[in-house]
C-alpha cells in the first residue's frame, strides 16, 4: 500500500484528502472513507483509518480519508437553507428518530456537501491519480456514515446540487432523513449493535424498516457487539454467524463498483 498525502479537494474551505493506492499500478475503484466524530471533531488520519486502507487496498481498491468540515453553524448557508435546514430538523424529530440535533442540523448538511465535493474532485482527477472506475462507494464511520447515507438518499433541495456515491457501508450510524429512502437508490450496508448511548440501535432499525417498506436497496446488520465504538473493530475482525468475515461483506459491497462498469 502507499500513500499520497494532503491532497486539497475543495480550495474554498481548505479541505484535503489522504489517498491510499493498491502496489498496482491501477486501483479498480475508489472508497470515500470519512471519520465520526458527531461532525465536531475527529480527523481523516485516526488509526482506524490505516486498518481500513490496508483492507480495501488488498482488495484491490484505492482510499480516499476525507477532511470535512466541523462545528458548521447556520450562518454558513442562505437563509432559504437555514429554514430549509430547520424544517428538515423538525421533521427528523417527528418520524421519532432519537439522536442528538448536531448529527442532523448543520454540521450534517456541510459534511453531506463536502462529502459531494471530494466525489466530484475524484471524478475528475481520478485516472490521473491511479483509479481505474469513476465509480465510487462511501465507508462511513458514525457522523460519517451518517452524511454517506444522506447523501445516497439526499434532501430534496439539495438533490440537484450534490452527486451521489454508488454505493455505502456505514458503521454506527443511522439514516436520519429515512421519508427520502427509495427503490432506485444506491445499495447500502448499515453496522450496528445493541446499547450504544450515542446512536441507539433503534435509530438504525427506524431506517432499516422505512426502506423494506418502500424498496429501497438497505440492509442492516446488528452485530449483537454492544456499544458505539467498538462496532469499528468488530468490523475489522469480526464474523458473521453465518461464518462470514464481516470485512468481507464490506469488501462485497464495494465490489458492486466493479460490477456495474
Amino acid at each position: 500500500m502507499k500513500c499520497v498525502s494532503d491532497i486539497v479537494y475543495d480550495p474554498r474551505h481548505q479541505l484535503a484528502l489522504d489517498l491510499y493506492l493498491p502496489d498496482s499500478l491501477t486501483a479498480d475503484a475508489c472508497v470515500i472513507y470519512a471519520h465520526g466524530g458527531g461532525f465536531r471533531r475527529g480527523h481523516r488520519a485516526h488509526v482506524e483509518t490505516g486498518h481500513f486502507a490496508l483492507k480495501l487496498t488488498e482488495a484491490g481498491f484505492a482510499m480516499a480519508s476525507i477532511s470535512y468540515r466541523l462545528r458548521t453553524e447556520n450562518d454558513a448557508f442562505s437563509e432559504e437553507d437555514v429554514a430549509h435546514i430547520e424544517a428538515q430538523i423538525a421533521r427528523t424529530e417527528k418520524v421519532g428518530l432519537t439522536l442528538s440535533p448536531n448529527l442532523y442540523g448543520a454540521s450534517f448538511m456541510a459534511a453531506m456537501e463536502d462529502m459531494s465535493n471530494a466525489i466530484e474532485y475524484l471524478w475528475v482527477e481520478g485516472e490521473r491519480l491511479g483509479i481505474a472506475s469513476r465509480k465510487l462507494g462511501v465507508l462511513g464511520i458514525s457522523a460519517g456514515g451518517i452524511a454517506g447515507l444522506a447523501l445516497a438518499y439526499p434532501p430534496m433541495p439539495w438533490v440537484r446540487r450534490v452527486s451521489r456515491p454508488d454505493t455505502v457501508v456505514a458503521i454506527s450510524s443511522a439514516i436520519v432523513q429515512p421519508w427520502r429512502l427509495e427503490p432506485d437508490g444506491p445499495p447500502c450496508l448499515m453496522f450496528h449493535g445493541p446499547n450504544d448511548r450515542i446512536i441507539d440501535l433503534s435509530n438504525a432499525q427506524l431506517g432499516a424498516a422505512r426502506a423494506q417498506q418502500v424498496g429501497a436497496p438497505v440492509t442492516l446488520i446488528d452485530t449483537k457487539v454492544k456499544g458505539h465504538v467498538t462496532q469499528v473493530d468488530e468490523v475489522l475482525d469480526g464474523i458473521h454467524p453465518d461464518g462470514t468475515p464481516y470485512m468481507q461483506m464490506v469488501i462485497d459491497q464495494f465490489a458492486r463498483l466493479r460490477d456495474d462498469d
